[in-house]
């Protein structure tokens, strides 16, 4: 029978439309082809008082399951769902690809995807095959195929921005890495197929393309806590293989055989580089990127490019490990060539400080900062004129929080902990008349007054831990005020919590109540009590391959008073229950 199964989940691997992985490793062996899956019931039960549009329906169900067929790591899963609003069934298989594996060698072949890097080939899907060869410390890929479909022009349908040409791209990585030195060398080659449409409207901007682009990647230490790690790309990429224009003096490239060059033909550069130093007590990182305006490759669907990063992230361990202080501060620039109407400038840092001096206390505390500013270009009108820094936009966004733990003595039967946190957000944007502005908001030129947003909350808790009747007893209080403008915005309210194991540890029990109180510049305008039950059982079967079975039941009941006579109070009311069963 396993044979007769193993046979006819093969042949639908090959003739369906499947997405599967094969490991020839477990041929001849007991998890060579495994059954696992799943049922569950669910249901909602809903009610409301002196509320005229209710949120759901009274009652609603929700029935759903799962097989999954494992052959030689082929998965074949199918799916089913059910419920008082409809049904679907679903298997699928609407991609043909094979994952055959054997120890350190791997394939893919017909409808896949790989990575070779960000700059060259990252995600795009082909038709087709690659392979990857990790043999010791080797890391070899390699892959082929058609990663673009011709699409006619249909004068019907007009689809002017769907039609395309036909694509076709072949790749190689080749990597070598040993004692923390590495290399790699990629080379990604994509171009479409003139011939492949039979006509092309006037109108259309879609014309056919050619690229290779090449990326050198390597690692190693320059001295014996120094680090460095680069990676340098370039692309060379023909945007129009129609064109019949030779490239100028100025693109003339030792590449231009390899992508038909033309005066279409352009060529960019994406490079970064990181430098790690790394002592006892103090690790530092200094990371740069730039990538040039325009820069793509035909491996990936969408690239960031036209900008430079750069990132300094220090760090210091002090007093045996007990403090831990954290920088990471980051500067990014776009509009590189200068060429475009608009400059943005992206500031970011952030610090980090724990501090553990015993078991007892735990301190932390953070900050963080970013900040962006644009700078529009004068539009040139000779009947008007538009001053450069009428238009130009800043925002900065600022945040910083602090926590103390206390764990009371661990010694005593029961545990008990103390927790005190509190947060604080502020963001402020401004538009017009700006000159200059600089990191965390200093060198700010300009008159205008921001309507800056603050958030302040904070948080108080209790925990208290039963050791002996695993129970557990948590009593919170929290406070939220927003102030925009001349509105400020409290709530505040405890929240009580009580949870327990039960049935030697396979059931537990949970109960709680929140309530909270809302006031609008002085004025009372919510003020809501919440309760909630709920119950979950995990029992087991004497022999596991039988599987598992879960059944858990929560119950919320919430109550909105009135504030005034005009409001009556309301009442909700969620009950849900469900049954879980899986097997494997």
């Amino acid at each position: 029978m396993k044979k007769l199964l193993l046979l006819i989940l093969l042949s639908s691997a090959f003739f369906d439309k499947t997405a599967m992985a094969q490991n020839l490793d477990k041929i001849g062996k007991e998890d060579a082809v495994t059954v696992s899956g799943g049922v569950a019931f669910n249901t909602i039960t809903y009610f409301s008082k002196g509320i005229s549009i209710p949120s759901r329906e009274p009652f609603t169900w929700f029935a759903s399951g799962n097989v999954n067929i494992n052959i030689l790591d082929v998965a074949l899963p199918f799916t089913f769902s059910y419920s008082n609003q409809g049904s679907k069934f679903t298997q699928p298989f609407n991609r043909t690809a094979l994952h055959p594996q054997y120890k350190w060698a791997k394939s893919h072949i017909g409808l896949v995807s790989m990575n070779f890097s960000p700059y060259t080939l990252t995600g795009h899907l082909f038709l087709g095959a690659g392979v990857e060869l990790t043999p010791g410390k080797w890391n070899i890929q390699l892959m082929g195929g058609r990663l673009k479909k011709a699409i006619e022009f249909d004068p019907v349908e007009n689809n002017i921005n769907e039609f395309s040409y036909s694509r076709f791209g072949y790749g190689l990585k080749v990597g070598y890495k040993d004692k923390g030195y590495g290399g790699e060398l990629i080379i990604f080659k994509a171009n479409d197929s003139r011939k492949s449409l039979i006509s092309i409207p006037l109108n259309s901007t879609v014309q056919p393309q050619d690229n290779l682009v090449i990326s050198l990647k390597g690692k190693g230490k320059i001295t014996k806590d120094l680090f460095l790690e680069a990676e340098y790309a370039i692309s060379g990429l023909t945007q129009n293989l129609n064109d019949v224009n030779p490239a100028d003096d100025s693109q003339q490239f030792f590449l231009n055989n390899l992508i038909n060059g033309n005066s279409t033909t352009d060529y960019f550069n994406a490079f970064n580089a990181a430098l790690n130093y790394k002592i006892k007590m103090i690790s530092l990182a200094l990371k740069f990127e730039h990538i040039d305006p325009g820069y793509k490759t035909l491996g990936g669907y969408y690239f960031n490019n036209d900008l430079q990063n750069y990132t300094f992230a220090p760090n210091i361990t002090l007093f045996k490990n007990k403090l831990n202080i954290g920088l990471n501060t980051g500067f990014q620039r776009n509009n590189l060539s200068s060429l475009e109407a608009s400059t943005t400038n992206r500031w970011i840092g952030s610090a980090n400080v724990s501090y553990v001096p015993n078991q007892k206390i735990v301190l932390n505390a953070t900050y963080s900062n970013f900040s962006t500013f644009t700078r529009n270009r004068p539009v040139v009108d000779p009947f008007y004129y538009q001053p450069a820094d009428t238009l130009n936009f800043y925002q900065l966004t600022q945040a910083a929080s602090a926590m103390i733990v206390y764990n009371f003595a661990a010694d005593q039967p029961n545990k008990s902990s103390l927790q005190v946190m509190y947060n604080y957000q502020e963001s402020t944007n401004l538009s017009g008349n700006i000159s200059n502005a600089g990191f965390f908001g200093t060198g700010l030129e300009t008159s205008l007054t921001g309507i800056p947003t603050r958030v302040h909350m904070a948080n108080f808790g209790y925990n208290l831990q039963f050791t002996k009747t695993a129970a557990s007893l948590a009593l919170v209080a929290n406070v939220n005020q927003t102030n925009i403008v001349d509105q400020k915005s409290t709530f505040f309210g405890p929240t009580l919590n009580f949870q327990k194991r039960l049935m030697d540890k396979k059931a537990n029990l949970a109960i709680g109540t929140t309530y909270n109180r809302q006031y609008t510049n002085a004025t009372l305008s919510s003020n809501i009590l919440n309760y909630r039950i709920s119950f979950s059982l995990n029992p087991k079967f004497k022999n596991e391959n039988y599987g598992s079975i879960s059944i858990s039941a929560n119950a919320n009941l919430l109550q909105k008073f009135a504030i005034s006579a005009a409001n009556p109070n309301l009442l909700e009311s969620n009950i849900f229950i469900n049954v879980n069963y899986a097997f494997k």
